[in-house]
């Protein structure tokens, strides 16, 4: 009876031993990089381990890591690719399993969609054909101001150098303002300054020019002097 006993014992440590080497080589790490097709690197991809029950994700640089197992199946799932799925071999063997992962692009093209301010394409036709009627304020306001600019012009002998300047301003003024509303001189500041300077300095009066007055001094001396 001993001698089974120990029989039994002795059959049983190599079953046992090579049981814990099976079970020490169970698990493997999975290495690897995630690309596209194209061979760009896909960083921020959640894995999945579907055996183990386990999670990771790959960092910026596309580099993962993972413990799997033969035979298990990992996911791989990224924003704009379509899911893609890894299976570990059986006869794989060691202690690492070093993989490239391919993520396919998941695109989905759309129509052309056009977005208006208006419900239907009567109501864009009624808005554009129609004339809006102007304010009466507003169009004297800028007539007023219209006026005010060229009595200035009128009475200033501008230089060229001014008029280089006027005419480079002119022409930075339109590139700034393309493909916009052109600028509301009744908004600003400076421009009311102005015609309030002039309003001051007697520029709405209905004086002479400096040309009227030399004609008319001319002609005093025309006449004194027949």
């Amino acid at each position: 009876m001993k001698k089974f006993l120990v029989i039994c014992v002795m059959l049983s440590f190599p079953l046992s031993w090579v049981g814990a080497q099976a079970v020490e080589k169970k698990y493997m790490q999975i290495d690897g990089l995630t690309a596209d097709e194209r061979g760009f690197i896909v960083p921020d991809v959640s894995i999945y381990s579907k055996h183990l029950r386990r999670g990771a994700a790959s960092d910026h640089r596309g580099i993962f890591s993972i413990i799997s197992a033969p035979g298990d199946t990992v996911f791989f799932s990224a924003i704009g690719y379509k899911s893609t799925l890894l299976t570990i071999p059986l006869t794989s063997s060691g202690d690492h399993y070093i993989t490239d992962v391919i993520m396919v692009t998941d695109t989905i093209e759309i129509g052309e969609v056009l977005v208006l301010p208006w419900k239907t394409y009567s109501e864009f036709k009624r808005a554009v054909l129609e004339n809006k009627p102007v304010d009466p304020l507003m169009e004297n306001m800028e007539y007023n101001l219209a006026m005010v600019q060229q009595q200035i012009w009128s009475d200033m002998s501008p230089t060229p150098g001014q008029a280089y300047r006027y005419t480079v301003q002119q022409i930075s003024d339109n590139l700034y303002t393309k493909g916009q509303s052109p600028a509301n001189n009744l908004l600003n500041p400076f421009a009311w300054q102005k015609f309030a300077q002039g309003v001051k300095n007697g520029l709405l009066k209905n004086e002479p020019s400096k040309q009227a007055k030399a004609k008319k001094s001319k002609s005093r001396k025309k006449k004194k002097s027949d």
